[in-house]
């Protein structure tokens, strides 16, 4: 039950980040804007989010997890009907703002429950399948939000977003345990405890890893529409359904690469073959491919996401302790979705020289060799300390 209730949490947190991106159009018309507006709209969630992450994560581990997440849903019911129900702009806007501060507070504790509430063993697979759940919203709301406002408008249509949070909030306030955290063994600290300058030094690597790494992939996801509507002269539904494939494949993969990363040795295995298969299809990709093999590896992108995203989280939060869980865990994805975050102002001005999707994909393999030689750095270096 704990398992599911995290994982709706998370599918909250991508439905709600993800649920304007279908309709642009429509809401372009409902509050008299551009697509520059709109796309704004959608960016304030995602600013939002990752100026909290750093703050969620700071004071994550010096208060109750579950309270977080309680208050994390209650704010977004609430900010997500103001949403669904105004038609004023710059209201619509703040309410997008804060709905992704409230991200923040639903994504680093339910991945600090991940870790803490369950042992050593399993910690993998129940990573895995909230990052599964993770999926599920991004897929979910950019199919049903669509069909929702077809049937109820769009006042309506966005109205189901909010009623699902009070439903997954009315079930946490019975069912979450309120537990406390389980022992995390620390491996920074397992030879009696590192100094603070090599900590620094292991938390500064571990952000680089989540940073390049995240640029490099959303490179991809970020222009795989464009390259196939430009190069393939497919239809903007057509290249989106295709492009929705990495999404698919990571809620597949998710908890599979999950329950490999329980296997002795399995952490480091997992996110080093992440990071691996991520250059394959950077590499292929330089190439002129078929539709076929471009498919092919949108899907293999989506495994590598699954491998390198919860897996890390898991790998890092474990290294560094239960007390600093959350820290670790906020930086991290504060790191991620910066990357993200400017994967479309980087890629896109590459895109106005010569080379264009091939000087995008150059420059992704070599930000994911980067973080390939990264990783595997600190994983020798810090198995080298321990022993």
């Amino acid at each position: 039950m704990t398992i599911g209730l995290l994982t709706a949490m998370l599918i909250v947190h991508n439905a709600q980040r993800m649920g304007v991106v279908p309709v642009f159009a429509e809401l372009r018309e409902r509050f008299g804007t551009d697509y520059s507006g709109i796309g704004t709209l959608f960016g304030a969630y995602v600013l939002g989010y990752a100026l909290a992450q750093a703050a969620v994560g700071s004071f994550g581990d010096r208060y109750n997890a579950r309270q977080l997440l309680l208050t994390g849903l209650a704010l977004s019911a609430l900010l997500s009907l103001l949403f669904a129900w105004t038609d004023s702009y710059p209201l619509a806007l703040g309410s997008r703002f804060f709905l992704g501060t409230t991200g923040a507070l639903l994504y680093t504790p339910a991945m600090k429950l991940g870790i803490t509430l369950f042992p050593s063993g399993e910690r993998g697979r129940i990573l895995g399948t909230l990052q599964a759940g993770a999926g599920l919203g991004i897929v979910g709301a950019l199919i049903a939000i669509p069909l929702a406002i077809r049937q109820f408008g769009m006042a309506g249509g966005f109205a189901t977003l909010p009623l699902f949070t009070a439903a997954v909030l009315l079930a946490a306030l019975s069912l979450l345990p309120d537990a406390p955290p389980a022992p995390v063994v620390s491996a920074a600290r397992a030879s009696g405890g590192a100094a603070d300058t090599r900590r620094r030094v292991d938390l500064w690597q571990l952000l680089a890893i989540s940073f390049f790494g995240m640029l490099a992939s959303y490179g991809l996801l970020t222009w795989l529409p464009t390259y196939l509507t430009e190069d393939f002269g497919y239809s903007a539904i057509r290249a989106g359904t295709l492009s929705s494939f990495s999404n698919i494949a990571l809620v597949v993969a998710a908890p599979l690469v999950g329950a490999l990363a329980d296997r002795p040795g399995g952490r480091a295995g997992v996110v080093f073959g992440g990071c691996a298969l991520a250059l394959l299809c950077f590499l292929a990709l330089i190439p002129d491919q078929s539709a076929t093999i471009v498919l092919i590896i949108t899907a293999a992108m989506g495994a590598s996401l699954a491998a390198t995203t919860a897996p890390l989280m898991l790998f890092a939060g474990e290294h560094f302790g239960g007390r600093e869980t959350a820290r670790v865990i906020g930086w991290i994805a504060t790191a991620a979705q910066l990357g993200a975050t400017m994967a479309g102002t980087l890629f896109g001005f590459l895109l106005a020289y010569p080379g264009r999707f091939r000087l995008i994909w150059l420059t992704c393999a070599l930000l994911a060799a980067l973080r390939l030689a990264l990783f595997g750095h600190f994983h020798w270096r810090t198995r080298s300390q321990s022993h």
